[in-house]
């Protein structure tokens, strides 16, 4: 399922966010199912849907749309009356109890030390199920982030989506998904996917765990695009997110 949170701020003066605020509004989602469920909440946190040693919290959300703001360096100045957030799941026991958790506290902060804002959620608002088909269009809501291992290289290295082989890796991603939460394997064969942009791909890096020991920058790439695949794939693409990370922050998406 997927909801629409409509926010606003408590304070008016209190506008200015830093443009890193995604792992905060992470652990607020996981805060919000701990109010509802302590124990489901720290089994999804350290643990999570996992098979054959694959692990997935099979949730994402949006960034904050906000329809009038202003960037000045590392802040996100926050213009407008009202902001929306979208935060998407398939498993049931995520959707009952994120929404129970809304329900118990409806005001929250994200920010730094240096900046910070406290939002009210004034609605939550269930959205319509597409009608999922074997080719469909959508528009990112946050970076898609997409890996792979080089070799020769320590680290990871963050593609592009017209890097050779990215469309395989986000279909492969999606199955191990699928297999993770029903269960059973997939058998579209990701070689036979196609992925067409339709927009012009921005790149995006996002500062985690900003301060500390583990900060860490990953980049991915916002952009619209119609993908050819199973259906069932892209139902999960579109309700878990696309491509890795999701759960902080990466890979929501919305039908166009």
């Amino acid at each position: 399922m997927r909801f629409k949170l409509t926010l606003s701020l408590v304070n008016q003066n209190q506008n200015v966010l830093p443009i890193n605020y995604q792992y905060e509004l992470s652990a607020w989602i996981y805060n919000v199912i701990n109010q509802s469920d302590p124990v489901f909440a720290e089994w999804l946190h350290n643990k999570g849907f996992s098979k054959d040693n694959k692990q997935f919290r099979l949730f994402t959300f949006s960034n904050l749309i906000v329809p009038q703001h202003e960037i000045v360096k590392d802040r996100l100045i926050i213009k407008s009356d009202h902001i929306d957030l979208i935060i998407s799941t398939l498993p049931e026991e995520t959707i009952q109890h994120f929404v129970s958790g809304v329900f118990c506290d409806r005001e929250f902060t994200l920010g730094d030390r240096i900046s910070n804002v406290a939002f009210r959620i004034n609605a939550i608002e269930a959205l319509p199920i597409p009608i999922f088909a074997d080719e469909m269009s959508f528009r990112s809501l946050s970076p898609v982030f997409v890996s792979d291992k080089v070799e020769g290289r320590r680290y990871a290295q963050y593609l592009a989506p017209d890097y050779d082989g990215y469309t395989q890796l986000l279909i492969n991603n999606l199955k191990e998904k699928l297999k993770v939460y029903t269960g059973q394997e997939s058998n579209f064969n990701a070689q036979n996917a196609r992925l067409i942009q339709l927009s012009q791909p921005r790149q995006k890096g996002i500062t985690i765990k900003t301060g500390t020991p583990q900060q860490s920058k990953l980049v991915g790439y916002q952009y619209n695009f119609k993908i050819k695949a199973d259906a069932s794939l892209l139902r999960m693409g579109y309700y878990c997110g696309f491509g890795e990370k999701n759960s902080i922050g990466f890979g929501c998406c919305e039908t166009l």
